[in-house]
């Protein structure tokens, strides 16, 4: 986020986004670090105990992309001017772009100045990355720098580029670093188990509201084309995301299209959205199952809500735990948790009730299809085919499609907040990379791209 291009708005829909992801779903040394190697620090879902882990972040960094700018852009690395700086109420006032600022301009953000007499990057110390650290383990700080330096990388090839692209790319280079501190042997940095999970639900919480559009002069992205960007980058390398500029950046923002679509959120009500999801589910797995299987006909499910916290049981069929609703093929029907679905509903979005009830139709339609339904893969399958459902309802156009601004981002969001359940390994579906993967794997390639 160049602090030339963002106002002080940013920092309080930041912690805001910050504090409504952690509620569905240790605080950090933030010692500047000397010129002395920082023992290997490790990072991941864990809250960090001891040790400078912000500074071993830094070390990274700047190794990192020592080694990376001479291949990318043909030049090498000029160090930061201004080195990191983080800040707390403690901190005297300092300037950006020739305005003064203080700790209360900074408060829950973080940002690289790169105006003509600047070249640092700057955080909330005091309030941020403690939060994000208890919240989402050590790599969270660790991955708003690898953003930010992003940013201090664009400054130092003179990039020109609309503002989404600029945050895209920057959290695509954030994604090309965290592949190179996961495989590293001799870095700063050592990524532990539930890494790149943390590294998505932190990259989810840098999201734009919904409602704002791809092309306004602050956009940052939807927190699904973040999370796309990040996969990107620690899929292919700073070397990809050095062309997203010229090739073109994903960007699925959607402006709110009536006054009160914005006062709802665009959700519709509870109970309206399970009846148009449901209808829409049965008609979407009336087309596919006769493609996934030559000859056989789908058979809509009954439907069984309940009013308890779980889900219930299936005779022959493993315990569905984690799960909000679930398909039972001996009795052909779904059920649904009524409480936790209308939590879901009621915390994330109607999309975050499509999601879940996404997820059992697709079980039903594997299982009528002849499909494997246990296992990773299977789940895997079943996510990839919700984001396939979804782009049925955009019909190929999502801008007169009927999903309203941010239900990507709810999807994604229902699928992150349930691997940092309590239920999250029993579910044997993979982390959070993985599905948001599949998820988006059916969206962009429909159901081909899902068997």
């Amino acid at each position: 986020m160049d602090r030339n291009q963002r106002g002080a708005a940013s920092a309080l829909v930041l912690i805001a986004v910050v504090l409504a992801l952690a509620a569905t779903i240790a605080v950090v040394d933030i010692r500047r670090p000397d010129d002395d190697p920082i023992g290997q620090q490790q990072l991941g879902r864990a809250t960090p105990g001891s040790g400078d882990i912000v500074g071993a972040a830094q070390q990274s960094l700047v190794s990192y992309w020592s080694r990376e700018m001479p291949k990318v852009y043909q030049r090498d690395l000029q160090p930061l001017a201004g080195g990191f700086q983080p800040k707390t109420p403690d901190s005297a006032p300092f300037s950006c772009g020739g305005q003064q600022q203080t700790y209360d301009d900074l408060r829950g953000n973080a940002f690289y100045c790169g105006g003509p007499d600047d070249d640092y990057i700057a955080w909330d110390a005091a309030e941020l990355f403690p939060q994000l650290a208890q919240r989402f383990g050590g790599i969270a700080p660790a991955i708003v720098l690898a953003h930010e330096f992003g940013h201090a990388v664009q400054a130092r090839v003179g990039l020109d580029a609309p503002s989404v692209v600029q945050e895209l790319q920057a959290d695509c280079f954030a994604g090309s670093w965290t592949r190179f501190a996961e495989t590293s042997t001799e870095d700063s940095v050592e990524l532990t188990d539930g890494a790149l999970d943390s590294a998505v639900a932190t990259i989810l919480t840098l999201r734009d509201q919904p409602g704002r559009a791809a092309t306004a002069p602050q956009a940052h992205g939807l927190g699904f084309d973040r999370v796309n960007a990040f996969q990107t980058g620690y899929e292919q390398g700073a070397s990809q995301c050095a062309q997203l500029p010229s090739q073109g950046v994903v960007t699925t923002e959607l402006p709110f299209r009536t006054r009160a679509e914005a006062e709802s959120g665009g959700d519709l009500p509870f109970a309206e959205a399970v009846q148009v999801l449901s209808s829409s589910l049965d008609a979407y797995w009336s087309s596919i199952v006769p493609r996934l299987a030559a000859g056989r006909k789908y058979q809509s499910p009954a439907i069984s809500p309940d009013d308890s916290t779980e889900v219930p049981g299936c005779p022959g069929a493993e315990d569905p735990a984690g799960l909000i609703a679930d398909y039972c093929p001996a009795t052909r029907t779904i059920a649904w948790s009524t409480p936790r679905l209308v939590a879901a509903h009621d915390q994330i979005g109607d999309l975050a009730t499509g999601a879940a009830l996404g997820d059992a139709w697709a079980e039903a339609g594997q299982s009528q299809a002849g499909l494997p339904t246990s296992g990773q893969d299977a789940g895997l399958q079943r996510d990839c085919f919700t984001g396939a459902w979804i782009a049925s309802l955009a019909g190929g156009d999502l801008a007169r499609s009927p999903l309203s601004p941010g239900d990507l981002d709810e999807a994604l969001t229902s699928i992150v907040a349930a691997g940092f359940t309590d239920e999250a390994e029993s579910m044997d579906r993979g982390g959070a990379f993985a599905r948001t993967k599949a998820l988006r794997t059916g969206l962009f390639g429909n159901v081909s791209g899902c068997v």
